[in-house]
């Protein structure tokens, strides 16, 4: 019966449940959804990047490379104008040559800012680094070893008495301001890069001059400047007739001077009065005896003033001159007229190197070093000092290389490592030439300490040393070689910040005398400030070294005055010592009127 009444209980419950719209799931209140939500907040990040050109400088250009930064935000709104950006770099200096700063703060505009980096006269690679907030931007570039001066070649070799010739001047290390003088004349410069110039010769001084002439071609860099520099090729320049008549040939000079046994070599002769057509006659003495004997070149092409031809072999049936020096003739087959060369044109080894520069650069590589020569023919493997190097360009005369870096295991006392040799082969041929006379000279930069600031301190001080060439990775050793390490707090090429370091293990401060036991007597001994060294050691696999002695002045963590064990001496007061201190001929008390007790020092009344 109670469980029939129970029943009806139930389901009412459960129909007013139902009416109320109740859940039997949970009592929480149900979720409201809102008509209008609120999206989450967008978070605006901003993308810094930092280029550079070019992208690498010679360490004694004059010339900047342009840094610049760009910010952009990542919903593709402009960062604002004026906006903040501060560039610094490990090498080199911003707005000027010399005394450039290592940072700059540099005010955005249109998301953009530019600086000027002059080069440092440390061989290295710069790290460029931006910050914008929290974003970050980095870069590099390379200071490489300053390009040796030299001059190669012009082209072209002749021109007009008249002037008004457009020559290019090889070589490198070119910087302006450029002067060319052309025999005495100045030439218009009309352009400069660091291998090229290009001028317009002037008309010959001399108008009744006999020709052709040569005339030497001289170039001055940084003209009146106190580094100015000069070289000059001697009858870089002939200045050429074109006027007819008889044809007289005259042979200015020809190049290259040498070529291969096997003859082929690719030879330019410069002169006047060649006819067409010519002839030319390579000529010396038989190795088999019966005088001298003549073979004759291929003539490729040829003009009243040069002409280009391919040499003979002088190995072979009937040739008898190899590795022999040999007179070259040219002759006008149509009047018969010719002159030689005065002078000689060398047969040899096929491939030959005459000469190699600069000799001098980084030990971590990159610089482009040229050989020069004959009978290069490309692909060629170049080797210096026995270790492979990466070819860049060749050409029958010519090879720019591009050093490999060393490995530095022990820092060179003179601050260079030498590599003895430079080697050539032809790949296709075998052919090869080794100059051991030849060399090149791997810089490993010395770290040199220049002071410290402050120069006196205690444990946990902080100090700057400035100098150069310190590497990225250093350590800083108070005490000399043997010294304790100081916390490196921030380091660049040019400025280390430390924390000064404990006196290291076995250090004597000196000393001075002292009064430890207020006696008046300075019986004991305590700590004072002590001068010591200081070292930095490059930490990037060359452990080069570089002290300063006596830079920094250690100052003791306390100076207790110790080891004081004087005794005062004992003192017997006037008036029991026995003697008539004032000679009133009375001695001491009582029988001294002027003592009042035996303790009275004084017997005076």
């Amino acid at each position: 019966m109670m469980k029939n009444n129970r029943l009806p209980r139930l389901f009412a419950g459960l129909g007013l449940m139902l009416a109320l719209g109740c859940s039997t799931k949970s009592p929480t209140a149900p979720a409201q959804t809102p008509s209008n939500p609120v999206p989450p907040p967008t978070i605006i990040s901003t993308t810094v990047t930092v280029s550079v050109s070019p992208t690498s400088l010679a360490t004694d250009s004059t010339t900047p490379a342009t840094v610049t930064v760009h910010a952009s935000n990542s919903d593709g709104s402009a960062v604002a104008n004026g906006t903040q950006v501060t560039l610094t770099t490990s090498l080199g200096g911003f707005g000027s040559l010399g005394s450039g700063t290592s940072s700059v703060t540099l005010d955005l505009i249109n998301g953009q800012a530019t600086a000027a980096l002059f080069p440092s006269s440390t061989v290295g690679v710069a790290t460029l680094r931006a910050v914008l907030g929290n974003s970050v931007g980095v870069n590099s570039i390379e200071f490489r070893a300053a390009t040796e001066f030299f001059l190669s070649s012009v082209e072209p070799n002749q021109g007009t008495p008249n002037g008004g010739t457009v020559i290019t001047i090889n070589g490198g290390g070119f910087k302006d301001p450029v002067r060319v003088l052309i025999g005495s004349t100045p030439a218009v410069v009309q352009s400069v890069s660091g291998s090229r110039i290009v001028a317009v010769t002037p008309r010959l001084g001399d108008p009744l001059a006999v020709l052709p002439l040569a005339v030497p071609v001289s170039v001055t860099i940084r003209a009146n400047q106190s580094d100015a520099k000069s070289d000059t090729l001697p009858n870089g320049f002939i200045y050429a007739s074109s006027g007819g008549g008889t044809l007289q040939p005259s042979i200015v000079s020809f190049s290259p001077t040498s070529g291969a046994n096997e003859g082929g070599t690719r030879l330019t002769i410069n002169g006047d009065g060649f006819g067409s057509p010519v002839q030319v006659l390579f000529t010396g003495p038989s190795s088999g005896g019966g005088g001298n004997i003549s073979l004759e070149a291929t003539v490729v092409s040829s003009s009243q003033t040069q002409v280009v031809v391919l040499t003979p072999a002088a190995v072979g049936f009937g040739s008898g001159f190899a590795n022999q020096d040999v007179t070259l003739t040219v002759k006008n087959v149509s009047n018969g007229l010719q002159a030689d060369a005065s002078l000689r044109f060398h047969y040899g080894t096929k491939v030959h190197i005459t000469s190699m520069g600069p000799g001098a650069g980084s030990y971590l590589g990159g610089t482009h070093v040229t050989i020069f020569g004959s009978g290069f023919s490309g692909p060629v493997a170049v080797s210096l000092g026995g270790l492979g190097q990466q070819v860049l360009s060749v050409t029958g005369s010519e090879i720019i290389f591009q050093t490999a870096g060393i490995l530095v295991t022990q820092c060179p006392a003179s601050g260079f490592v030498t590599a003895a040799g430079v080697s050539v082969v032809n790949i296709d041929t075998g052919d090869g030439d080794t100059a051991g006379s030849l060399g090149f000279q791997y810089l490993v930069p010395l770290p040199v300490i220049f002071g410290i600031n402050p120069n006196t301190g205690s444990t946990n001080a902080s100090a700057t040393i400035t100098g150069q060439n310190f590497s990225t990775n250093v350590q800083v050793l108070f005490g000399g070689a043997t010294g304790s390490a100081a916390t490196i707090v921030s380091s660049t090429a040019s400025s280390i910040v430390v924390k000064v370091p404990p006196a290291p293990p076995g250090f004597v401060f000196n000393t001075q005398a002292c009064d430890g036991n207020s006696d008046g007597i300075p019986g004991g001994t305590q700590p004072i400030p002590t001068p010591t060294s200081i070292t930095v050691i490059n930490l990037n696999g060359t452990g080069c070294t570089g002290t300063l002695t006596n830079a920094f002045t250690m100052v003791p963590p306390s100076s207790p005055c110790t080891g004081d064990t004087s005794v005062p001496p004992v003192i017997t007061p006037q008036c029991s010592d026995g003697i008539d201190n004032d000679l009133d001929t009375l001695i001491d008390f009582p029988a001294d009127p002027g003592c009042t007790s035996a303790a009275d020092n004084s017997e005076a009344p």
